[in-house]
């Protein structure tokens, strides 16, 4: 499970706010379920609506970012494609390099402790 840190960059106007039913992590991958309210991402990334700014617990009001550069504590080789976390513990947690379903990239590393992370149109990153 990958730990995320903080926000090195996002842009406020590409942010979405609501709800939590379950909690988040900070850079936790969050989507809004028909009842408006935000889960954790759990099956495929074409439910991650977004990244959690900040950390928060069921019945917190807190902003998913859609587009931005998050730190985690992690090391990862630059360039490495990373995807949504929804096996076992990882659910909802921040992404992570492992494909665990052959399923498109949310964004890729910039650095060793930076991903740029990106939920809409994902397949600007070239798919698998």
């Amino acid at each position: 499970m990958v730990t995320a840190i903080g926000w090195d960059m996002y842009d406020p106007r590409l942010t979405v706010k609501g709800e939590l039913a379950e909690a988040l992590p900070i850079g936790g991958c969050g989507f809004i379920h028909t009842d408006g309210l935000i889960y954790a991402s759990d099956d495929d990334e074409s439910k991650c609506h977004g990244f959690a700014l900040e950390a928060g617990a069921v019945g917190d009001i807190i902003v998913l970012v859609t587009y931005g550069r998050l730190r985690v504590s992690d090391t990862f080789d630059e360039g490495t494609n990373v995807f949504t976390q929804h096996a076992g513990s990882a659910i909802g947690s921040a992404p992570g390099t492992t494909n665990a379903g052959g399923h498109n990239p949310v964004g890729y590393t910039i650095d060793t402790h930076l991903m740029l992370v990106h939920t809409g149109g994902l397949n600007w990153l070239g798919g698998n």
